[in-house]
């Protein structure tokens, strides 16, 4: 009812106008002991919910009445099969996810593995379904005939936190006027316990720990197979996918104009929601979960490891699929490569809508690395063009292109199409195929076919890069948030840079055993951060939902002179170093393997660079690190970014002074 935009529900609820979006939860939730279902919408008017919840109940009528085709079915249960094999686990170990996924019935008193034992679990759906219509009466008993259920309408209100902060300071007055000599003592000596045990030194000894010793020299090399087949180039990744084949189409952007780069983000979304060849985004959109694991498009950034104000830009369309499906995913490819259709604005407009709503709602859950990007924007040319593709500048362009009515994106739509072009051609594109060594014949077989007809292209005419002069600044961001996103970034050294190693154990050091302890635990935050991005040579001091704006940035000076001093606690350096390698050594998935080889391919990345930053990393003693901090931090160049409601930004002004951060309203 609601896997892709040709489901009944999802259909019924998007075309209705009455939202701009799902709504955060839709779907079956089974991780309760108590299973929920819940259907709605976002972006909507408060006065429309009565419409919205007849609309819900109404769809669900009309499928319960008119049933399932056997081809929605079977796409249903493909989707299912697809998940149940993939392996992944590129943020989180794949074996933890196994653990996770059997975990939600095993403290209910079920079956742990119930969940892992797919063919049984399908024998016995194809049996309900040989019985009559499973799941049109699924949908009659346990949600129709099902009263127990309830409609939540959330709405913002402007005044809800100052109401909120009023009250608590009514309460606290209050309080505080009730209290006695012996109470207000009582509180002193409690604070000043805290303050005590937030500044000991944690005894950590009790814990289980690494040595540097245990740690590999040197990194695995990854096996790759590498052809050129005319104008391309191949790369071969023998994994085990668990018979899933994952293709990754990689194309420069050197033909392209700085209008229809501006737009690439904004490309890449709608490529794979919109129709292709002779189908429309519906039929696409049951085509892609008939026979692939999804097929999805993404600009990508991939900086120089020895020049810090050079970048490698791309466009990527990635397609997945089981083995036996191969042939069909490279045919929706085909159409989607040579024949996309940006004629239905009225589609397009709706997936603008969905975008800008799905980037409002990410602004306050990332928005440290929002308020990071705005920094580092002044500071090198890449990090200008990460801002410009991933921050705010481009939630502004599509709220500004959200706002059009349907009929005025007829030059957007002119913009993609010659997009699609000018960027699909064999002289710019590079090919990254990961699957079993034995299941290369039929992707060898059906990427021949399609190269056939991708045309040739003309030569690239590499465009000069244009002039780029560092303009550190102090600016705030204004979003309607409750708590504030304070950074501050530095522009250091590229990764193969001598003095690289020494900024990641710094970052992990600052995080650890200063930044956390001053601006979680002491400034009330969710958290302090600090992160070196060794590819783009940049330096960040972050914090996330944070009280403070003008203490935060203080905290930022004394930990740079904590750095510099040099007073470091007894093993952390130890720690720091282990941190980076295990961010350097995670596990990877079978396709997350391929796709970061290849990755290292196209940017210059070798083995022997990476090998040579373990030694680095290995070899970093206290005197390197104060030597960095003094040098980058103490005296480097940096901006500061915060993003923050107006009413905060303009009181961290008034505190400032004669340094107040330059205001900037999205």
């Amino acid at each position: 009812m609601l896997g892709n935009p040709a489901a009944p529900l999802y259909k019924a609820l998007l075309d209705s106008g009455l939202g701009a979006n799902l709504a955060p939860g839709t779907g079956y939730h089974d991780d309760n002991r108590t299973t929920y279902f819940a259907a709605g919408l976002q972006g909507t008017d408060p006065e429309q919910s009565e419409a919205i919840e007849k609309l819900i109940l109404e769809t669900l009528e009309q499928v319960a009445e008119t049933g399932f085709s056997r081809d929605r079915i079977d796409a249903a249960i493909h989707r299912l099969e697809f998940s149940t094999r993939e392996v992944t686990g590129d943020s989180y170990p794949y074996s933890l996810l196994l653990l996770m996924r059997l975990m939600g019935a095993w403290i209910h008193d079920g079956d742990p593995l119930a969940a892992l034992n797919f063919e049984e679990n399908l024998a016995r759906l194809q049996q309900e379904l040989d019985r009559g219509p499973f799941f049109e009466n699924l949908i009659r008993s346990r949600l129709l005939a099902n009263q127990h259920r309830v409609t939540l309408l959330l709405q913002p209100d402007s005044e809800l936190g100052p109401r909120e902060e009023a009250e608590t300071r009514t309460k606290l007055d209050a309080i505080e006027k009730q209290l006695s000599d012996a109470e207000r003592k009582q509180l002193i000596d409690r604070a000043v316990e805290l303050k005590a045990a937030q500044e000991a030194e944690e005894d950590i000894s009790c814990l289980p720990t690494l040595e540097l010793s245990d740690i590999p020299a040197a990194e695995v090399a990854v096996t790759v197979d590498a052809v050129t087949a005319g104008e391309v180039k191949e790369f071969w990744f023998d994994q085990p996918t668990n018979g899933i084949g994952v293709v990754r189409l990689n194309f420069g952007l050197d033909n392209l104009t700085a209008e229809q780069q501006k737009y690439l983000p904004i490309f890449s979304t709608l490529l794979t929601q919109v129709g292709a060849g002779e189908r429309d985004y519906l039929q696409m959109a049951e085509a892609m979960e008939a026979v692939t694991g999804g097929i999805s498009a993404r600009t990508s950034i991939l900086d120089d490891p020895q020049d810090a104000d050079k970048f490698i830009s791309s466009f990527e369309l990635k397609g997945k699929a089981l083995i036996r499906n191969c042939q069909p995913m490279f045919g929706l490819l085909h159409d989607i490569l040579l024949a996309p259709d940006f004629n239905d604005l009225q589609r397009i407009h709706t997936v603008l809508n969905q975008l800008k709503v799905s980037l409002e709602n990410s602004v306050p859950q990332s928005g440290h690395t929002y308020a990071a990007r705005a920094a580092a924007a002044t500071l090198s040319r890449v990090g200008r063009q990460r801002e410009e593709w991933s921050g705010l500048t481009q939630v502004a362009l599509i709220r500004q292109l959200a706002a059009k009515p349907a009929e005025e994106l007829t030059e957007l739509a002119a913009v993609l199409t010659a997009t699609a072009q000018q960027l699909f051609s064999q002289k710019s594109l590079q090919v990254a195929i990961t699957v079993e060594k034995e299941n290369f014949s039929p992707f060898k077989s059906a990427l021949g076919e399609l190269l056939e007809v991708v045309p040739q292209g003309e030569s690239a005419t590499v465009a000069s890069a244009d002039e780029f002069v560092p303009q550190p600044l102090q600016q705030g961001v204004v979003w309607s948030i409750p708590v504030n996103y304070v950074t501050r970034v530095f522009h250091a050294v590229p990764y193969t840079h001598p003095d690289s190693a020494a900024l990641m154990v710094l970052a992990k050091l600052l995080r650890a055993e200063f930044l956390h302890r001053e601006i979680r635990e002491k400034g009330g935050a969710y958290g302090g951060l600090a992160g070196y991005n060794a590819e783009a040579g940049q330096f960040s001091l972050l914090s996330y939902r944070d009280p403070h704006i003008l203490r935060t940035l203080q905290v930022y000076d004394q930990a740079i002179d904590w750095a510099v001093a040099g007073d470091f606690p007894a093993d952390s350096l130890k720690e720091s170093i282990l941190a980076v390698f295990g961010d350097l050594d995670k596990p990877l998935s079978p396709a997350g393997t391929g796709a970061e080889e290849f990755a290292n391919i196209r940017h210059g990345m070798t083995l022997k660079m990476r090998n040579q930053m373990r030694q680095q990393l290995l070899a970093v003693d206290v005197v390197a690190l104060q030597k960095v901090a003094e040098k980058y931090l103490k005296n480097g160049v940096s901006s500061i970014a915060v993003l923050a409601g107006e009413a905060a930004l303009q009181q961290a002004n008034e505190q400032l002074g004669d340094s107040p951060l330059e205001l900037l309203k999205i």
